[in-house]
Order: C-alpha cells, then structure tokens, then sequence
C-alpha cells in the first residue's frame, strides 16, 4: 500500500517504511500533524525503520520539528534521514543533538548507506 499525502508519499517495503517529501519550501506544525497522521495510519500500530527522505524540503519551523521529533517518534525503530548536501546534513545533525530520539536515528548523503544503517532494526 502507498500513502501519496499532499507533502509526502510513504509506503512499506521488506521491513522498512520509505517516506519521501515532496517539494515544499516550509512545514510549519499543521503539516506536520498531517503528515504524522497518515504515516501512523500506514503503520496500524506496528513499528518499522524509517527511511525519510528530506531532499525536497527547504525549511522547516522549530514548532514542525519539535512536533515531528517528539509525537512523531511514536512507533519508530530508528530512523535514517537522507539529506541533500553536507550543510543540511550539518544543520540535520544540531537538530538530532538537541532533541536527542529515543531510538537511533542518522543522517546521510547516500542513499543506499541510510537504508544499510536500518537494516539491524527490521523485525
């Protein structure tokens, strides 16, 4: 099944759930709770990796990210954050210090190395 959302399409695959925004600028928190939504509908209260892909997006508001680092965590094994160059993956990394997940979560520039970092937390 493929959840294609308005600001991200999502969908599970051999143990891994693949999310990947689309275009947007800026998630301000009502996209976010959106987004949050459909991924947990998707999941039916089972807890997967996930792969997210944060290419497309430009910015995101500090209530969007707080909202996505803590309600958003529920049912996440780990977490693999793909991310365009090395200063997003900078700016990625500060975010992922300062709110410290409760599960193991990275980010990358490669694709192929986010999805081999979630493959020790497939059920």
């Amino acid at each position: 099944m493929v959840v294609d959302g308005t600001y991200a399409k999502m969908w599970i695959s051999n143990g891994i759930l693949y999310f990947v925004y689309k275009e947007i600028y800026e998630i301000n928190r009502s996209m976010a709770k959106q987004i949050v939504s459909q991924r947990l509908q998707l999941q039916n209260e089972n807890s997967y990796p996930i792969f997210c892909d944060l290419r497309a997006v430009t910015i995101a508001q500090k209530q969007a990210r707080d909202y996505l680092a803590i309600e958003g965590a529920y049912m996440t094994t780990a977490l693999a954050l793909l991310v365009e160059d090395e200063h997003a993956m900078v700016i990625t990394q500060l975010f992922i210090k300062t709110n410290s997940p409760a599960y193991p979560t990275r980010v990358f520039t490669n694709k192929e190395e986010a999805l081999s970092f979630l493959q020790d937390y497939k059920k």
